[in-house]
């Protein structure tokens, strides 16, 4: 059985590497997305361990011997030694790692778990993981509720001249109930021409007021146009409602839609895995940058293997 030096340190050559990562690695390895289907990182056994690697005397100083005597290519062989490193160090080595391979991690956690992290992004953010998931934006005001399309409509950063241009597409119907609304005065027989000077002459706000009075199809219909002129006026909304429409994905849409966090962020996220979980997704790194690593770095840890 092959025991772990607890005197190994944390090596900061580690960051040696970093500038070597190519802008395009080779696409993820499958592993994660088997592994991912029936396994979640809370409360479930740690991966089986995999065939040893062949065992001699002589660690090699070389990277491609060393690939050869541990067959490095194979993810099993990689897992099972980079299991062997403690946690602190592992996560460095994501840093090698490209945002794809980063996101292809985030399949190890249960939905519910994704969530929780979700919950904790600003609103910009938000706002790029809805953009991604959802194809436009009727879709994203689908499931807003009533409550949260009229909070909007209550900003102050939402302008006149941008609703009457949305209201020339009204009907009458449509134009005399938004003045009414607006107004609390019947507007009888007048025309559209009538109507559109009534609520111009109206400010913003009992304009707003006014679109209130709306079915909440039509209502969210005129806030999508809203949306389409002025897209900063998605942080009109509460960053508690944007949350809540990331619930009504599954997992891997999930999963996609945070391919829009930084890489940073998405590191720390993965901080959260137990430590067999966090070396699976690590099996991503480059073969020859891993032996590179390996020989420069980890030279304690390949003689206790060689053992």
């Amino acid at each position: 059985m092959i025991t772990l030096d607890t005197n190994l340190t944390l090596y900061p050559g580690l960051y040696y590497y970093l500038p070597m990562v190519k802008n395009q690695n080779s696409k993820a390895y499958s592993a994660i997305d088997q592994y991912a289907d029936t396994k979640a990182a809370k409360g479930t056994p740690e991966t089986q361990n995999t065939q040893q690697t062949n065992k001699t005397n002589n660690v090699p100083t070389d990277y491609s011997s060393l690939i050869e005597m541990l067959k490095l290519e194979l993810p099993a062989n990689r897992l099972e030694i980079l299991k062997l490193i403690p946690h602190s160090e592992l996560l460095q080595f994501l840093y090698l790692l490209n945002k794809d391979q980063l996101v292809n991690g985030l399949k190890l956690f249960t939905k519910e778990r994704l969530l929780q992290f979700v919950s904790n992004l600003s609103k910009e953010q938000l706002l790029k993981m809805l953009t991604k998931m959802y194809i436009s934006t009727d879709q994203i005001l689908e499931h807003f509720s009533i409550k949260e399309i009229n909070h909007f409509l209550s900003s102050k950063k939402i302008e006149k001249s941008n609703m009457l241009k949305i209201f020339q597409s009204l009907s009458k119907v449509e134009l005399a109930q938004i003045a009414e609304a607006a107004t609390g005065i019947a507007q009888g027989n007048k025309t559209e021409v009538q109507l559109l000077k009534v609520i111009g002459d109206l400010n913003a706000t009992q304009i707003t007021d006014g679109i209130k009075g709306l079915e909440y199809k039509k209502m969210s219909g005129i806030v999508s146009e809203m949306l389409k002129q002025d897209a900063a006026l998605y942080n009109e909304f509460t960053q508690e409602s944007l949350f809540k429409q990331t619930k009504n994905f599954a997992k891997t849409s999930l999963v996609e839609g945070m391919g829009t966090i930084d890489s940073d962020q998405l590191i720390k996220f993965l901080d959260k895995l137990p430590n067999s979980f966090l070396a699976l997704v690590a099996t991503q790194i480059d073969t020859d940058l891993l032996a590179q690593i390996l020989v420069n770095d980890y030279q304690n840890l390949l003689s206790q293997i060689a053992a």
